[in-house]
C-alpha cells in the first residue's frame, strides 16, 4: 500500500510538472529563478519538494560524530527541512571530517580557532551531503549558547539562508565587503548542492551592536528578516538612526531610544530573496536592555519574545520596571509592533530569564528560569520552595492575543536548579507532546511537587538529565524521566543531549555532546549526531 501510495503520488506531481512545464514553455516571459514565484524555476522546484515531502522515513537509523574531542565544538541548532534532510550548525575549534575530507565545499577552516559550521545530512541519514565554513567566531561565544548564534532557515524553493556574526577574514565573490572586525554574514545557500546563490555581510560599528543576541527567520514569501541588539555607547549615547549597512538596506525608519549609557535595543532588518535590503527600524525601548529568544514567521506576521527590562514605546503594562521581565509581541511586515505582552511578578527583587523558545504546530513557548512565584493563569504545577528559590518556568502565550495561557513551574524546595538550558524544547507530534531535555539540581535531588506517577529515575552523578515530557493545552507534565549524564561521581564519560528536533511522524534527529571528564568540559568536546525509529523514541 505504501509503495502504491508513493507510484500514485509521484505520477500525479509529474502530471502537474508536465503541465507547468508547457505552460510556461509557451510563455514570453521565463525567468530562470528558483526564488522567483513567477518563473518555471520556481515552480519545477516547488513540485518537486512536494514529492520529497511525500516520502515520509519514520524508521531511519543512523549516526555522524564530529570531532575528536581534544578540542572544543560547540553545537548550536538542528533544523529539519521539509525534503527529510536535516541542517545542523555548530561551532568547532578544529576541521571536522566528513566523507574523508576536512575541507569545506568553499571555505577552510581558520587560524586553529573556533570557527562556525554548516552541514546538510540526508533525510536517509545515509552521508552527509555538503559541509561549509563560514567564517571564524573567536570573539567569545558563550559556553551555553543561544541555537541562532548561527541563525538557519529554508526558502519556500528550499534554499537555506545563514545569518551569525562573524570575525576574521572576510569571504571574496560576496555581495559587499566586510569592514569592521566584526560583521554579520548573511547568505543563501542551495540546500542540496551547497552551491552559494549569494552572500554578503551587514556591517556595523562593532561599538554599537551586541554579538550574542540575534536572529533571523524567512517568511512565507522568501524574504529574509533579521533582529539584533542595537547598543548605545559606553560613555555619551547617541541616538541609532544608522542602523545595518548592507545592500539596498535605506536607513532605520525609527531610530534607537539611546537615552543612557550602553543600552540595549532591538533592531530589526528585511532583506529579499536575492539579497537586495528593503527596510529597517528599531523598536524603541527606554529600558537597559531587551533580549529576544523568539523569532519566528508566520504567515504576514512575526513572532517576537524575550526579556525586557522597560515598555517598547506605546506598549505600556510592563509588570515591574527596571527589572527584567519576560515578553512576547508581533510585527506587522512594517516591522512595527503591533501587539505585545509583558509576563511576570510585580514584586521585587526577581531575577527572571527566559533563555529558550520553541514554536511549533502553531504555539508559542518561553522557557528560563525564575526565583519568585508569580500569580499567572492555569497554573498545575506550582513554583517550589520559598522566595529566592530558582525553578525552571514555562509559559504559554497566545499566538494571536498575546495573552498568557498558563504557566508552569519545575524545581525543589531546597536547591537551585541549574542556570543554564542546554537546548530548545520540541515538539513530538506523533504522541502530541512538549518534550524538554533539562539539566537536573547539581546534588541529583529529585524535583519536589511532582506525584510519583509522573517522575521516575534517580541521578547521583555529576551533569544529569531530565526529559520532560508536555501536554501542549494545559502545560500538565505528562513524565518526567531522571537519567545519568555521566559515568561516575567524579564525572567522567560526560553524555547529554544539546539539542533535538522532529523530521517525521515522530522520529527524532538528536544532538549529543560528549566530554570526557566534566574537568574539561569548557575546552574539549564532541558531538554526535542520531536518529533511531520512531518506536524507538524513549
Amino acid at each position: 500500500m505504501v509503495i502504491q501510495n508513493r507510484i500514485y503520488t509521484f505520477s500525479f506531481l509529474f502530471f502537474h510538472f508536465l503541465v507547468f512545464s508547457f505552460s510556461f514553455s509557451h510563455c514570453k516571459l521565463d525567468l530562470n529563478n528558483p526564488s522567483d514565484p513567477r518563473s518555471r524555476s520556481f515552480f519545477e522546484t516547488a513540485i518537486w519538494n512536494a514529492y520529497l515531502n511525500s516520502l515520509c522515513a519514520p524508521n531511519v537509523r543512523g549516526s555522524f560524530p564530529l570531532g575528536t574531542g581534544n578540542t572544543l565544538i560547540i553545537p548550536l541548532s538542528v533544523k529539519a527541512l521539509k525534503s527529510g534532510n536535516v541542517v545542523i550548525t555548530a561551532v568547532t575549534q578544529e576541521p571536522l571530517v566528513w566523507n574523508g575530507s576536512s575541507n569545506g565545499i568553499h571555505n577552510n577552516h581558520q587560524n586553529a580557532a573556533l570557527n562556525g559550521v554548516v552541514l546538510v545530512i540526508d533525510k536517509f541519514f545515509s552521508r552527509i551531503l555538503w559541509l561549509d565554513y563560514i567564517g571564524e567566531m573567536s570573539y567569545g561565544v558563550d559556553s551555553w549558547p543561544m541555537t541562532e548564534t548561527i541563525s538557519v532557515d529554508e526558502f519556500p524553493n528550499g534554499d537555506l539562508g545563514f545569518f551569525a556574526v562573524v570575525n576574521g577574514t572576510g569571504r571574496t565573490n560576496t555581495l559587499n565587503a566586510k569592514s569592521g572586525t566584526l560583521a554579520f554574514f548573511l547568505s543563501r545557500y542551495n540546500q542540496y548542492s551547497g552551491e552559494i546563490i549569494w552572500q554578503g555581510y551587514a556591517n556595523k560599528d562593532n561599538t554599537r551592536f551586541n554579538f550574542n543576541n540575534y536572529a533571523m527567520t524567512i517568511t512565507p514569501s522568501g524574504q529574509m528578516a533579521i533582529v539584533y541588539q542595537g547598543q548605545s555607547e559606553a560613555s555619551t549615547p547617541t541616538v541609532d538612526s544608522t542602523g545595518l549597512s548592507f545592500p539596498g538596506l535605506p536607513a532605520p525608519s525609527t531610530s534607537s531610544n539611546s537615552t543612557i549609557a550602553s543600552q540595549k535595543e532591538l533592531g530589526l532588518a528585511l532583506v529579499d530573496g536575492n539579497g537586495v535590503g528593503i527596510r529597517q527600524n528599531f523598536l524603541p525601548n527606554p529600558g537597559s536592555s531587551s533580549d529576544t529568544y523568539l523569532f519566528k514567521s508566520y504567515g504576514d506576521k512575526l513572532l517576537l519574545g524575550g526579556e525586557t527590562f522597560n515598555e517598547f514605546t506605546s506598549f505600556s503594562g510592563h509588570p515591574r520596571l527596571n527589572e527584567a521581565r519576560g515578553f512576547y509581541g508581533i510585527l506587522n511586515s512594517s516591522l512595527n509592533l503591533g501587539s505585545v505582552s509583558y509576563y511576570g511578578p510585580t514584586f521585587t527583587p526577581t531575577t527572571s530569564k527566559f533563555r529558550k523558545s520553541l514554536f511549533a504546530n502553531g504555539e508559542v513557548y518561553l522557557i528560563g528560569t525564575i526565583d519568585q512565584p508569580d500569580s499567572s493563569p492555569n497554573t498545575i504545577h506550582s513554583y517550589q520552595g520559598t522566595s529566592g528559590r530558582r525553578n525552571y518556568q514555562i509559559i504559554k502565550p497566545d499566538r494571536d492575543s498575546t495573552n498568557l495561557l498558563w504557566s508552569q513551574y519545575l524545581g525543589t524546595t531546597s536547591y537551585n536548579v541549574p542556570d543554564v538550558i542546554p537546548g530548545n524544547f520540541v515538539y513530538n507530534s506523533a504522541r502530541g507532546e512538549v518534550i524538554g531535555n533539562l539539566l537536573t539540581v547539581d546534588n541529583g535531588t529529585p524535583y519536589t511537587g511532582i506525584s510519583s506517577d509522573i517522575l521516575s529515575g534517580t541521578v547521583v552523578n555529576a551533569l544529569g538529565q531530565a526529559k520532560v515530557k508536555m501536554n501542549p493545552p494545559t502545560g500538565a507534565f505528562q513524565k518526567i524521566q531522571l537519567y545519568e549524564g555521566s559515568s561516575d561521581v567524579s564525572g567522567n564519560n560526560v553524555r547529554f543531549i544539546s539539542n533535538q528536533t522532529e523530521v517525521c511522524s515522530g522520529r527524532m534527529v538528536t544532538i549529543y555532546t560528549m566530554v570526557s571528564s566534566f574537568s574539561v568540559l569548557s575546552t574539549a568536546r564532541r558531538i554526535e549526531i542520531s536518529t533511531v525509529p520512531a518506536s524507538e523514541e524513549p
